[in-house]
């Protein structure tokens, strides 16, 4: 606990702290071949945040290293040096950090491994070997702990992850099934999915269904039905999701519920410069919702319309925003939005309104600098306005 207290406490300014790290990698080009290496910072003042907060400015800086060395081993990182948030209590972040090794068309990899698919989100610290045959499919085999991305809370790095998944086809036409267990002291839960995209009568068919079964209960589905007309493509869906209320706040260990949502949409490429979409979405339960989102793109303008009824209470905003390219070197944009909430005569109209402009520039071809302000009439925030600068950086 010492050594997180101490981390927490320098002050080094986050460029340094980047550029310092990129030597240290880049030194292994003497080993390997160039490795390709992509920098993002941020800065923004002040901090934006729905409750009072000592911190004014929010920094935030990632890097992404890849090097290969020879044909058959490669590594692969991404980390990250930024404010405390929400969702991390210590500046120094490891996203991803593999060491991975290729024989033929097979893969082991070892290190810190992030998962992310239509079936599961997780990141875990251990092994993973993907076996690739073109008769067969692919057979991937995972084990680990659960990984803390910012090693602030180690209460659950002892928590075992294993997962097996199964694959065969390709985008547009491919089946997937995975079997995974989740593990502490006390409880192991194990979890099944199936995913699939097919084609039948010109319909495209796209399914992800995850199912818990110490407690036969399903944990997530989307279920997705459309097919083209023409300029049009017409569509209805499915959803439904369980999830773990301590992902989003560590004081509650419970588990919270999307009631079933089924929707409805239409989108239409009117013309080359021209598209249009339409969702209609009813969210079942005692208490239904519907919502409808509409959205136009008009060569450099992009409109949103949104609105949302609950019994009395109804919900609308809409969203204009453009962006331009004045040169090679230099592009600017903006948005306005409005935002209400009409509780009838339960309660006032809640309304809030925002800006958004930024300016960019391009000064070399692998370096990009973006400027950017924000301003806000919204009651829930405690700051209004904010700007920033955004620098990106690819070497």
């Amino acid at each position: 606990m010492k050594t997180i207290s101490c981390i927490r406490k320098l002050k080094v300014y986050p460029f340094c702290v980047l550029f310092v790290l990129y030597l240290i990698l880049n030194s292994t080009v003497a080993f390997g071949s160039k490795p390709t290496v992509k920098i993002s910072s941020s800065a923004l003042f002040p901090r934006l945040s729905m409750l009072d907060t000592a911190e004014e400015w929010h920094c935030r800086n990632l890097l992404s290293y890849d090097q290969q060395f020879g044909k058959n081993i490669s590594i692969n990182t991404f980390v990250e040096y930024g404010s405390e948030n929400d969702h991390f209590r210590n500046p120094f972040r490891v996203h991803h950090l593999t060491a991975d090794f290729e024989i033929r068309e097979h893969k082991f990899s070892i290190g810190r491994l992030a998962i992310w698919n239509a079936l599961q989100n997780a990141r875990v610290d251990g092994a993973k070997l993907d076996v690739n045959t073109k008769q067969f499919g692919s057979l991937s085999i995972m084990g680990g702990f659960d990984a803390v991305s910012d090693f602030s809370d180690t209460s659950f790095t002892d928590n075992t992850y294993f997962m097996t998944t199964w694959s065969k086809g390709r985008i547009g036409k491919n089946l997937v099934l995975s079997f995974w267990v989740k593990g502490d002291d006390e409880n192991t839960d194990s979890f099944a999915g199936l995913q699939f995209n097919t084609k039948k009568f010109d319909i495209r068919i796209s399914n992800a269904i995850t199912f818990d079964i110490g407690e036969s209960k399903l944990n997530y589905a989307k279920i997705r039905l459309f097919r083209k007309f023409g300029k049009h493509t017409a569509g209805i869906g499915f959803r439904q999701k369980r999830f773990e209320l301590y992902d989003y706040f560590d004081s509650v260990n419970e588990t919270g519920y999307i009631s079933p949502t089924i929707s409805f949409n239409v989108n239409s490429l009117l013309s080359s410069a021209f598209f249009w979409r339409n969702q209609l979405s009813y969210r079942l339960g005692a208490e239904g919702k519907t919502f409808l989102v509409s959205s136009m793109n008009y060569k450099k303008f992009a409109l949103s319309l949104l609105g949302g009824i609950e019994h009395d209470n109804i919900m609308y905003g809409l969203i204009l925003g453009s962006s331009h390219q004045l040169s090679d070197k230099f592009s600017l944009g903006g948005s306005v939005a409005f935002n209400a909430q009409d509780y009838g005569d339960f309660a006032d109209l809640r309304s809030s309104t925002g800006t958004y402009g930024w300016i960019g520039w391009q000064p070399y071809k692998h370096t990009k600098v973006k400027l950017f302000g924000r301003f806000f009439n919204n009651s829930y925030f405690k700051e209004d306005g904010r700007g920033g600068i955004v620098i990106n950086v690819a070497l």
